[in-house]
């Protein structure tokens, strides 16, 4: 029997075990790049609601109503506390619905998927060629009718701030309504915010050295 000098041999199922451990979350993943084209899977977006936002889209073929949540996500794929935004559409009738897309996502990384998973899923998700528009395909066979509602459609990205957007429900025609996407900085509003909290942080420490009450 060979001696091992100097190293440590793992048992083999113990390395067959830490493989699939390490590959596993990269085996869900549906990392959409530039003009490609995946099928979905599953992601479960948690962590500090943000922002949130509804709306109705109609168009002279169909409504559909919309909500809309962006996520601080401890989980995220792309690093702690990056958003997570997550949609869900509900056809209010006329036509079926085949696809919902979003914008703008350009200059972001995203990873797509749904929740619950494995629940009228979406055939296929894309992303045009320069990366701003994402869309969740539900052809023919897996239109979403009047009466239905889909499962949480979530684009897990790398941003840290979020900006104004869109979302927008499609048959034969489309229509769109606002949503959030993300940002590479902060929206002016909270910038205004935070030069107003600095503010009176200062006029109180003034205030304070000189003596006087606020």
């Amino acid at each position: 029997m060979q001696k091992q000098i100097g190293k440590t041999r793992l048992p083999a199922k113990l390395v067959c075990l830490l493989a699939i451990a390490l590959l596993a979350p990269l085996a869900h993943a549906s990392v959409l790049s530039n003009g490609s084209s995946v099928p979905p899977s599953p992601l479960f977006p948690t962590g500090l609601q943000v922002a949130m936002t509804s709306g109705t889209i109609t168009t002279p073929t169909f409504t559909t109503t919309y909500t809309q949540w962006v996520f601080a996500d401890p989980t995220n794929t792309w690093c702690s506390g990056c958003l997570d935004f997550v949609y869900q559409f509900t056809n209010k009738g006329g036509d079926a619905n085949e696809r919902f897309s979003m914008y703008n996502f350009a200059g972001f990384l995203a990873d797509v998927g749904t929740n619950p998973f494995g629940i009228h899923d979406p055939t296929t998700i894309d992303r045009s060629v320069s990366g701003p528009v994402i869309g969740f395909n539900f052809p023919a066979s897996d239109e979403i009718s009047p009466g239905q509602t889909t499962p949480l459609l979530v684009i897990e990205t790398n941003a840290r701030h979020y900006t104004s957007g869109y979302a927008s429900a499609q048959d034969g025609t489309a229509g769109y309504g606002f949503a959030y996407a993300p940002s590479a900085v902060p929206e002016p509003s909270s910038l205004a915010l935070m030069g107003g909290g600095l503010s009176v942080v200062g006029l109180l420490l003034r205030k304070f050295r000189l003596g006087k009450s606020v």
